[in-house]
């Protein structure tokens, strides 16, 4: 029949290609033909089109019978054919999804850099260009491995290939390539290796980037100058102190030492904003209630439920030693409510609406540790915020209240100032808006060295600091410092001694050799035990009960010492659990015992800042000053957990690490000028790194240090000062040496402060009137 059809079609003079061009629109006669119609139809609805099309494509093999090879068909067109219909397609899917990728050239903000969700765009470019997604992920992916592989996922893969493209056709089309550009900069990707992964498509030029910086912190300026009218915010600034070198050297071009200021502006919610007035409030207190200084004899006499509140803390901190360690993870009773953490005194809100934001000024090359100079970095702050106008300084003087927050050198230069200035002829210029804080982070390191020196000893002395440093091989701790890893390594030495400690009167009060054979007592029975140690081996009530019960001459003093010494360090460990939870009314219950401390530990000047905040808290501030000062001015939470709590001057260290190390360039091109155009932009850049990290589910690599176990070490002390036995008594034991007696600062700092003046010479050195007139 084929062959008839086909001697026929001759005979009219009619061949194949003939025939199909005229039927499939190539003879205008064809084309409303109902019976070509018909047919034409048929052939492109039916089953067999695509087997034609393969065998057109692959011709089958001839007959045995038959020479030569595979017919060669019609692949070569059908090829070219192919690659016309997908250059097409893929043309036609690249405009359909190009709007996915537009960012134009003048917008950038970290609004629009975060806005990129990577499984969204994913699913965008899977339904709008399928063709051009398949062909990629086929030649990324064989189906044997699709079938097999179940870690691998080629879908990013394609995604980067498609923005590689976007970005290659307009340079409009590069909201992935800035995405990647922003992040690997801010991960300190080199100059030289980020232009060779631009030429790739992969992200835009380094020298985009750099710009990119800069248009970032215009943009962080702009926003954080609409926000201060609009939200309450605070202000703390440290000084920020970088080495500049050159690489090739000159007369005037020489590798030198550069001290700057970096400042920050935290914006609190909107429940902290405070009344209206509250400015001309706060004068008129402060005026009628810094006549007279706090009575000392009520902070000497303490306050009972504060006391009370303590000794729970202090009992649930024993309690912590022995259910934290490994021998007591499997105890039954771990949930009994008699055993949980007391209630908190005051404790701050947490979650997504009680986060802070936070701006990072423009890093100013002011050296502040001076009068004059932090003087001027309050002017130019001013001037940053756009704050420095005869209206908005009427505005600051008359309206806002300012707290200031800063390291204790920096607290008591602004408060000099603001002293100075007390006949000035207005309320901007005498800093009456100012209210100067010290951050707790940097008295938390005070308190450390306050117990490093009083406890520090000598090697010999079994139970003080530098006997342990030495079996425990921890190295830089003998002389107090402040730059470094001392303070963190310091930490956990307090830590980890205190927990020997208290390991040890575990199993010397109860006459047990393991904490685990504990795990058979009742939750009653364990925190009686606690109660215990806290009455007989961790207070200064035992050091007392201990003397009563031996004759005179007969003292256990090196029992007495290490009495004093859990009695002194509960008070530390409370106040930076305190800290890390939020409870700010358990740090205010403890600034009785910290003034004790730094009176009695030579420590005037952290002395001085907590009788300021004393005297604030108790007659100079009014009520809504009060609670704005303790609830936002002391601890911040950037993260919304329960325990993600810290000191607000610790913020601000963090934030001068970003500047001088982590943000920092340092090539040839690295000047003070580069620190100070990108400092406003290193919140932009942390959010752009956790965006990523978290698309990519890297979030939690390399984000902090890996903590080595310490039980090994606390096994080690626990194991000697049971050898020792340092908690049982013996009469007439006493040091070795008569430098390892160490002084009860805590008595002897209520001493100083009964009995020596400091209150008084504090008071004479503030109290005058200061001028209320205002003339601007």
């Amino acid at each position: 029949m084929v062959k008839n059809t086909l001697q026929f079609m001759q005979g009219q003079g009619l061949s194949l290609p003939l025939l199909l061009d005229a039927i499939f629109y190539g003879d205008g006669g064809c084309h409303s033909d109902h019976l070509v119609q018909y047919q034409r139809t048929a052939l492109m609805v039916s089953d067999e089109l695509p087997g034609i099309l393969d065998r057109w494509y692959t011709p089958p093999q001839r007959g045995k019978g038959h020479q030569g090879g595979r017919p060669q068909g019609a692949r070569r067109i059908l090829d070219t054919f192919a690659e016309k219909v997908i250059k097409s397609r893929v043309d036609r899917e690249m405009k359909s999804i190009a709007q996915l990728f537009i960012s134009p050239p003048n917008e950038l903000s970290e609004e629009q850099l975060t806005g990129v969700k990577f499984d969204k765009l994913i699913g965008e470019c899977q339904s709008g260009a399928p063709t051009m997604w398949n062909i990629f992920r086929h030649a990324a992916y064989t189906p044997k491995q699709d079938a097999h592989n179940t870690h691998k996922n080629p879908d990013m893969v394609v995604l980067s290939m498609i923005s590689q493209c976007q970005y290659m056709r307009s340079h409009r089309r590069g909201r992935v390539a800035k995405l990647w550009a922003i992040y690997l900069k801010a991960c300190g990707t080199s100059a030289r290796a980020f232009d060779a992964i631009h030429t790739l498509g992969l992200t835009m030029s380094h020298k985009w980037t750099s710009t990119a910086y800069r248009t970032l912190s215009k943009h962080a300026m702009e926003t954080l100058r609409q926000r201060i009218q609009q939200a309450p915010y605070i202000i703390s600034h440290d000084n920020l102190n970088v080495p500049l070198r050159v690489f090739s050297q000159r007369e005037h071009h020489q590798s030198h030492f550069m001290s700057g200021c970096a400042g920050t502006i935290w914006i609190l919610p909107e429940i902290a904003m405070l009344p209206p007035g509250t400015n001309r409030l706060l004068q008129q207190h402060r005026a009628e209630m810094s006549k007279e200084p706090f009575a000392f004899e009520e902070v000497l006499k303490g306050n009972p439920d504060a006391d009370r509140r303590m000794r729970e803390q202090n009992i649930y901190l024993i309690l912590s030693v022995l259910l934290d360690s490994p021998d007591f993870q499997e105890y039954a009773h771990r949930d009994d409510p008699i055993l949980q953490r007391p209630p908190p005194v005051h404790q701050l809100p947490h979650g997504k609406d009680h986060t802070i934001e936070q701006y990072i000024l423009e890093t100013a090359p002011i050296e502040e540790a001076s009068y004059d100079g932090n003087d001027k970095v309050v002017e130019e702050w001013f001037r940053q915020l756009g704050l420095d106008s005869t209206d908005e300084k009427i505005r600051t003087g008359l309206e806002r209240v300012l707290v200031w927050i800063g390291d204790q050198m920096t607290v008591d230069r602004l408060r000099g100032l603001w002293r100075y200035r007390f006949e000035d002829d207005n309320s901007f210029d005498r800093m009456d808006y100012m209210i100067p804080t010290f951050g707790w982070f940097h008295l938390v390191m005070a308190f450390a060295v306050s117990l490093h020196r009083q406890y520090l000893g000598t090697s010999a002395a079994v139970g003080k600091l530098k006997q342990a440093f030495d079996i425990l091989n921890r190295k830089g701790l003998l002389t107090p410092g402040s730059k470094g890893p001392f303070w963190n390594d310091l930490d956990d030495a307090l830590r980890h001694i205190s927990e020997g400690h208290f390991r040890t009167c575990w199993l010397t009060i109860t006459g047990k050799e393991k904490l685990e054979e504990l795990k058979e007592k009742s939750p009653e029975e364990l925190r009686g035990f606690a109660i215990r140690i806290l009455e007989e081996y961790a207070s200064r009530a035992a050091i007392v009960k201990l003397q009563a019960s031996l004759p005179a001459g007969k003292q256990d003093l090196v029992k007495e010492q290490h009495i004093m010494w859990n009695s002194d360090v509960l008070p530390y460990l409370n106040l930076t659990d305190a800290m890390k939870y939020g409870d700010v009314g358990r740090m205010e219950d403890l600034l009785p015992t910290l003034m004790f401390r730094f009176a009695g530990g030579k420590n005037p000047k952290y002395t001085v800042e907590v009788m300021e905040l004393w005297q604030q808290l108790h007659r100079e501030w009014p009520e809504d000053v009060r609670n704005f000062v303790r609830e936002h001015c002391w601890l911040i939470n950037r993260s919304g957990k329960p325990d993600g709590f810290l000191a607000i001057d610790l913020g601000q260290e963090q934030n001068i690490k970003d500047i001088k190390v982590t943000y920092r360039s340092l090539g040839p091109g690295a000047r003070f000028e580069y620190l100070h155009d990108i400092s406003p932009a290193i919140p932009a850049l942390r959010t752009v790194q956790r965006h990523v990290e978290g698309e990519f589910k890297t979030l939690a690599r390399g984000a902090r240090h890996g903590t080595v176990s310490k039980e090994e070490d606390v096994k080690t002390l626990t194991k000697q000062y049971l050898a020792n036995k340092l908690y049982i008594t013996e009469a007439g034991r006493k040091p070795k040496a008569s430098d390892e007696k160490m002084e009860d600062v805590i008595t002897a700092g209520a001493d100083n402060l009964e009995r020596n003046n400091v209150i008084a010479n504090w008071w004479k050195a503030r109290c005058f009137p200061r001028s209320a007139t205002e003339m601007w």
